[in-house]
C-alpha cells in the first residue's frame, strides 16, 4: 500500500485510495490460489451464494458469475464498484440502503449485488445464508484490533455449509488466530 497508509487505514482513507487511483493492490489476473482452491470452495455446487468481502473489483466475481453463481460484496470504495460493472460491460441499477448507509450496485439480473458502505454495518438483516466465502487480503487489510470482530460478521453472515476460503498472510493473521476464531471449522491449504 501506500507509504502515506502504514499502519492501521480508516474506511475513510480507503475510499481515498480508490478515489485517488491510488489502486496498486488491485490484481487484474484470477488469483493463484483461488484457481487451485475454486473447487473446494463449490464443492461441485451450482448457484452457489457468495460472499467477497473488500474486493475492489477482483476478477474472481466476474468469473464466478459467468459459471452462474450468485456474487454478493461489500465495499466502500465506489469508484472500484463502478469500475467493476464499467470495464465488465455489465448493466446495473443502483439504490440506497439505510440499514448500511449506502448503496447497492445491482446487475440487471440480480446475480451480482456489491453493497458500498462500511462493512461493520453490514449484518444478516441485508444478507446472509452465504455458502462461500473468497477472502482474497480483506483479513489482512483490516485493523489488527478489529479482525476478531470483523471474523464474527463474517460467522454471522454464513450458512451451515459455507465454505470459507481465505489468504493469510501469516504476519498478522496466523493459523492458530484462524484455528481460534473459527471454532475448529478451519482447514489450512496451500
Amino acid at each position: 500500500m501506500e507509504e502515506d497508509y502504514a499502519g492501521d487505514v480508516t474506511v475513510e482513507e480507503w475510499r481515498k485510495l480508490w478515489k485517488d487511483g491510488k489502486t496498486d493492490f488491485v490484481n487484474s489476473e484470477v488469483c493463484p490460489m483461488f484457481s487451485k482452491h475454486v473447487d473446494k470452495m463449490l464443492n461441485s455446487r451450482e448457484k452457489v451464494k457468495r460472499l467477497f468481502l473488500f474486493y475492489g473489483k477482483v476478477v474472481e466475481m466476474k468469473w464466478l458469475w459467468d459459471k452462474g453463481h450468485e456474487v454478493v460484496g461489500v465495499e466502500c470504495g465506489e469508484e472500484a464498484i463502478k469500475d467493476f460493472f464499467t470495464e465488465n460491460k455489465i448493466d446495473y441499477s443502483i439504490v440506497e440502503v439505510p440499514e448500511v448507509k449506502g448503496k447497492l450496485y445491482k446487475s440487471d439480473d440480480g446475480r451480482i449485488r456489491l453493497y458500498c458502505c462500511d462493512f461493520y454495518l453490514f449484518n444478516s438483516a441485508v444478507e446472509s445464508d452465504f455458502e462461500a466465502v473468497w477472502d482474497s487480503g480483506a483479513l489482512n487489510a483490516v485493523n489488527l484490533d478489529d479482525q476478531e470482530k470483523y471474523v464474527n460478521i463474517i460467522k454471522s453472515l454464513i450458512g451451515n455449509k459455507c465454505i470459507n476460503l481465505t489468504v493469510a498472510d501469516e504476519l498478522s493473521v496466523t493459523c492458530e488466530k484462524l484455528r481460534n476464531w473459527f471454532n475448529g471449522g478451519f482447514k489450512n491449504y496451500t
